[in-house]
Order: structure tokens, then sequence, then C-alpha cells
């Protein structure tokens, strides 16, 4: 089928925020027992060209992974770069969602739909919905992300004054340059002294449209397609596919908010003690226009709070300058490696359920991170290092490489491109000396591989 993505392509880069490894914490700390990532069934709907789920496959070598979207030049793209990277463990076939409500494609642990209920019609959301339900393993986690209300009111309100503007064009592209010429002046207004009430967080939202690629306006902001919906009424919708809420893809969500005593009493007394009606009431206070929910079979019930006996099963790490962590924490954690909970408490020296609730507190206050497993990307380069077969695959001057991390990254020179796809993990440093073409010593070469990892472009030593 031709669609708008083969007329105006779409930005193909991977999103951290989908990757399984974070989905596995969310689950864990909300009392789930989730698919280990690495070795996970991982389903994408509407992969689009698959940069995501072929990084997702890079990284986790014994995972397997399938990507299906409507746009056939897409999955070609696609097929394309699963084939120069040499992955075998991730395949990706053009398909309808609307014909994959019934579990077509088998069980899998982890399902991303990543910007897709957003922008289609009520019928293919509510398919969106029902293909997760039906591939969902038992105790599988869907990852879904969306437009919401409050915040979606003002992406409307500039997207028809956009449309208004560009009132009598019909080709998406000419529609797209005049709405950022509207938004461009918005940013302006108020050069000069001049009055200007688009300031604040609409502010933030023009200039962001302003500088927008023409893919994303297009796609974006000027799809069809683009209904911001309460959260309240997802959850309620997910529940009739019989999904439940679990938390947010983002993991710091799952943080106690730092509001204050009156706006905590407000929220709790509000609420109820209804878990939805409390997210509700968050998405009111933050303004928030995007959620990126995870959702598992209703009858897993996940826990509305971080779990203590959940936090002793996970990886601990610091997620800050150690020397800013709580005294009972600071020798028990280190940023570069996560430690299991066992270890890290011995380290410290108290009883498990103090260490607990020195960590949960640590991490409401944005200190320590949780993992389920080690995160995909080597600290430190070993022996033999070996970056991603993906990353090797994509390394030429000016092109665009992603991590282990899902992040992606520019190769500015043709030196650093060549060290990269060097990295294959059967030379040592003197191969790799003696097999690079040009000006390289021990030295450089230890700067550039310690560069590597911390980019997250090397896989651990096995």
């Amino acid at each position: 089928m031709h669609t708008a993505y083969d007329e105006v392509p779409y930005q193909n880069v991977p999103f951290p925020q989908a990757l399984p490894g974070r989905h596995a914490t969310v689950a864990t700390l909300h009392g789930l027992a989730p698919a280990d990532p690495r070795t996970a069934r991982v389903l994408e709907l509407g992969c689009y060209a698959g940069a995501h789920l072929i990084g997702v496959a890079a990284a986790y070598p014994r995972a397997s992974a399938v990507g299906v979207d409507l746009t056939a030049s897409a999955i070609k793209t696609a097929q394309d770069d699963v084939e120069a990277a040499g992955l075998e463990n991730v395949r990706f076939e053009v398909a309808d969602v609307l014909e994959l409500t019934g579990g077509e494609l088998g069980e899998f642990d982890y399902v991303i739909a990543h910007g897709l209920y957003g922008w289609v019609d009520a019928p293919v959301r509510e398919a969106v919905l029902a293909a997760c339900r039906a591939h969902l393993a038992p105790d599988g986690i869907a990852y879904v992300s969306y437009t919401v209300h409050p915040g979606g009111h003002l992406r409307v309100m500039l997207r028809e004054m956009a449309q208004w503007h560009a009132r009598g064009l019909s080709d998406p592209r000419e529609v797209a340059e005049r709405a950022r010429g509207l938004f461009a002046l918005l940013d302006r207004l108020g050069e000069g002294g001049g009055p200007s009430f688009y300031s604040g967080v609409v502010g933030e939202d023009v200039r962001t449209l302003a500088t927008a690629s023409e893919a994303a306006l297009v796609h974006d902001l000027l799809e069809r397609d683009y209904a911001p919906v309460w959260f309240a009424d997802f959850a309620a919708q997910a529940g009739r596919h019989g999904l439940t809420y679990v938390g947010d893809a983002i993991v710091e969500s799952s943080r106690e908010p730092p509001w204050s005593d009156i706006v905590g009493e407000f929220v709790a007394e509000n609420s109820g003690g209804d878990r939805i009606a409390y997210e509700q009431y968050l998405d009111l206070l933050v303004l928030r226009r995007f959620r990126h929910s995870l959702l598992c079979h209703a009858d897993r019930a996940p826990a509305p709070r971080i779990q203590p006996g959940a936090v002793q099963r996970l990886l601990v790490a610091a997620d800050a300058d150690p020397s800013e962590l709580p005294e009972l924490l600071r020798g028990a954690l280190t940023v570069a490696l996560p430690v299991p909970f066992a270890e890290a408490r011995e380290r410290a020296g108290v009883p498990a359920g103090e260490f607990t609730e020195a960590l949960v507190r640590a991490f409401d206050a944005g200190l320590v991170a949780f993992h389920t497993v080690p995160p995909p990307a080597a600290t430190t380069p070993g022996e033999r290092p070996r970056a991603s077969a993906l990353a090797r695959s994509q390394a030429r001057e000016g092109a665009m490489v992603t991590t282990l991390l899902s992040q992606v990254l520019r190769i500015t020179d043709q030196p650093t491109a060549e060290l990269l796809r060097l990295l294959d993990g059967t030379r040592d440093r003197a191969a790799i000396l003696a097999a690079f073409d040009g000006p390289l010593d021990a030295r450089l070469l230890d700067a550039s591989l310690a560069r590597f990892a911390e980019l997250g472009l090397l896989h651990p030593e096995d």
C-alpha cells in the first residue's frame, strides 16, 4: 500500500524510552515478573524503517524481534539494513494492524507501538490495543506512546492555526513550509519590545515547531488523524481490551512527585485511591502532552507504587556523582557499573529493609537508578574490543550510527569510521594498529576506544 510516508519519508531513528530493558525495570518495580530482555521475543507494530527494532536486535543478540509496518518502502529499507548488518534475530513484514488483532504473528514478551496509536483513526486505535493484547505473553509488557491532554490542546490549537494559514494548499510539503513560517513569526513576536502572548509552555512549543523538520511537521503535527486523548480515557479503552496500566516507560516517572504537602493532599483526596485518577491529576499539574504507557494483562494487577521487595531483585547504581549520595549509599554504589542489591547492601553493612528505604528515597530524589539486567554496552573497552555489527555496518563519514543504548551519533570523519569498522572482536590493540590505514599510535587508540565505550558503542566482553 502506498502511504504518506512514501511521499515524505520520516526520520528513521531508535528511541531509548521504548527499550525492553527499561520496560522490564518499570514492570519489576511495580511488582510484575517480566521476561529477561536479553532473551525476549519483541514485536513492534508500526515499526516504519526499523531503526529502533534493529537497534534492539543488535544490543541483544539472543533476543528475537519482528517488526511490521504498512509502508512497503520502509520495510524494504529495514530489510536492507538487517542484511547489511548481518543480523539473524530480526525480521520485518508489510502488514496492516487491522489484520493482526487475533495474534497472527505469535506470542511476544514485549510489544511496542511507538507513535502509532496517536496518529490513526478510531478503528485503528482499537486495533492497536487489540493487537497488543492478542500478541502479549502472559507476563508480557506492551508499550504504547500517544499524545494526551491537557497539553495536547496547545498542539491542537497550533495545528489549526497552521492549517488555516496554509488554506488553499494541498501539497503536504508546501503546507509544512507555510506552517513553519507562521511559527517562526510567532516565535519572534517579542523582539523589539512588542507584546507577545506566546511565551512559557506555548512559547516552547512554538519554538520547537518553528525549527522542526519537514517530516516532523507533516507527520507529527499536520497528519490527517491527530487527536490527543485524556489519559483516563486511554486507560479505560485499554481496560476494555483486557489490559491495565503498569507505569510510564520513562523510569523516572515512577518516582514520587516532589510536590508540596498541599498539592499532595489535594491529589490524594480527589483521586480517592484510584490509580488512574491519580495519574490524570499528575497530567493536569504538569500540562502533559505525551505519554509512554506500559500495559500488561489485567489479571496481573500491577502495584500502583514501587514495591520494596521488587527493589531487592534489581541491580542498583548511582545516577549522580557518588559524593551527592546519602552517606549510607556512598560506598555501596558506583555510577559506571550497576551491581546486585545484595552486593550493594553488603558493602553498606546495614539491614536489607533500611538499605531498601534509603535506595527508594534516593531514587525519588534522582540520585539512584535501577536495572533488571546490566546495560548492553561496555563501560570500558576489553582486550579485543567489539563494536556492534549494526554500528560497524553504518560507519562511514557523515553517517549516523546507532549505539547499543539506542542513541544515535554522527561520524564526522573517515578515520573514526574506519576504526569503528575494525572493531569486530577478532583484533587486540596491536592487530588494530597494524590494520588501521593511517597515523594512529597506542595512546590515541586507547583514548579512542575509551570514548567509544563511553558512547555505548562496544559490547561487554563475553
